[in-house]
């Protein structure tokens, strides 16, 4: 079966509910309050197709994507050769990169920061601390764990120029102990009249707040800086609110 990674415009009208132009503004407002200095460069982690590439190429960025998925990334140079702006890409794991530069802002969307276990979490975060200038910045969406996303179905659809998508995501544990689960996405597609189905599976490591900053504080190379709600920095994270999708801000320490 063709999987979901190999079919990069059906994943892109599958989460074509997300606010891209408002993400990348709040991606930057976030910047220019917490990078030391001029962001001129931004590299994304596990970027996919890139759908915020136009965006952050209109804020004047050099952009740099990474991702393991060679058909994602080549629908990716095929959207940055349409745009005629300053985009590269490279293919690998984000578990251990290396960028030939190094860049003032990273980010990675989505809950896309796929590592299975506490050795990967940490030589990915040696991979980040290569590629950040002294004073970058790090933003992750949705990648700390506030509500745990495990043993959970959730079911929308999404519909554009007479295709329709209905997505189902499932996410089973696999191990308390080692806080891993298993995610299943599935798109049942009719595409004018042609009906399919593709499937993704993927193996995830959950990471919570606390432990995420204990993680950090064991480190010397990166601080928190903050946390804030649906990409909302006049909502800072407490008590029960923004339990959902969290964005989470660390910056690179001289």
């Amino acid at each position: 079966m063709t999987t979901v990674y190999q079919e990069p415009a059906y994943y892109e009208l599958a989460f074509s509910f997300r606010d891209i132009d408002g993400e990348v503004d709040a991606l930057a407002a976030i910047a220019e309050r917490y990078v030391d200095g001029p962001v001129r460069s931004v590299f994304e982690v596990a970027c996919g197709s890139a759908p915020h590439l136009p965006a952050l190429l209109r804020k004047g960025y050099r952009y740099w994507g990474l991702d393991i998925s060679e058909p994602m990334l080549a629908y990716a140079r095929e959207r940055a050769a349409a745009l005629n702006g300053s985009a590269r890409f490279l293919q690998g794991s984000l578990a251990d990169f290396a960028l030939p530069e190094q860049v003032d802002l990273a980010v990675v969307f989505l809950g896309s920061l796929y590592v299975t276990s506490t050795a990967e979490l940490t030589s990915h975060f040696d991979a980040m601390a290569r590629a950040l200038h002294p004073g970058g910045l790090y933003v992750l969406d949705w990648c700390v764990d506030f509500a745990p996303g495990v043993d959970i179905v959730d079911t929308w659809e999404e519909e554009s120029n007479g295709v329709s998508v209905q997505v189902t995501y499932t996410s089973r544990s696999i191990s308390r102990l080692e806080q891993t689960y298993r995610e299943q996405l599935t798109l049942e597609i009719d595409d004018h009249g042609r009906r399919f189905t593709l499937e993704e599976e993927s193996v995830k490591r959950a990471i919570y707040p606390q432990e995420f900053l204990l993680f950090l504080r064991a480190r010397d190379d990166f601080e928190h800086v903050g946390w804030w709600p649906e990409w909302r920095m006049d909502a800072p994270v407490d008590g029960i609110e923004g339990m959902g999708r969290v964005v989470t801000g660390v910056r690179r320490l001289g």
